[in-house]
């Protein structure tokens, strides 16, 4: 059993609230140093899982930016008078294995006379925060997605099988004969199905 001094000191030495305090303390059975040492665990984790979660964010967004930067930064091969091409920067790490072949393409137009520079151009079609973005919230919505229980059908009784149940066999689902009426000319049965066969 917990007294109130024991949730009076323990509210006093971690500043949490009582209903913090009866919980450890009865979770403890009553010792006052467990209690604590499990509430400064548990809040240490709280605050660290929060700390995890900033630093992915932060990572998330310093990944972006550089990407970013890879696209805005072009490289630009000029000859005296025109632009003969330009690509992003990024485009160097993508073809890291032919670069030896890239190499010996830009001392091939270098000694040709054309000039290269690498410029900041900000590029307005590629917005790679906003891609992040739109992958995070699609993931998001996926997970709910997956989250929610899915009950198309009603749910039926004991001995019953619906159409789409596994159990039925494919002799089952084929249409019905037809039949002999009165008359003894064959027709269709009652359910309206027409037997037609191809040879």
């Amino acid at each position: 059993m917990v007294t109130i001094e024991q949730i009076d000191e323990f509210r006093k030495r971690t500043n949490s609230s009582y209903g913090d305090a009866k919980y450890f303390l009865e979770k403890n059975q009553g010792d006052l140093l467990e209690a604590i040492i499990d509430f400064e665990r548990t809040r240490a984790g709280k605050s660290h899982g929060f700390q995890q979660k900033k630093n992915k964010d932060d990572f998330s967004k310093v990944f972006a930016e550089i990407l970013q930067k890879g696209f805005d930064y072009r490289i630009f091969v000029e000859d005296k008078n025109s632009t003969l091409f330009s690509f992003p920067v990024i485009f160097l790490i993508l073809l890291i294995p032919v670069w030896i072949i890239i190499l010996l393409f830009f001392i091939f137009l270098y000694i040709l006379g054309y000039r290269f520079s690498i410029r900041n151009v900000k590029n307005r079609n590629i917005d790679v925060n906003s891609f992040f973005q739109n992958i995070n919230n699609k993931m998001k919505e996926s997970g709910m997605n997956k989250a929610k229980p899915q009950n198309s059908s009603p749910q039926q009784g004991d001995g019953e099988q619906t159409p789409n149940s596994p159990d039925i066999v494919a002799s089952d689902m084929t249409p019905p004969a037809k039949t002999e009426d009165a008359t003894g000319k064959k027709g269709d049965n009652e359910e309206g199905y027409k037997e037609y066969t191809i040879e």
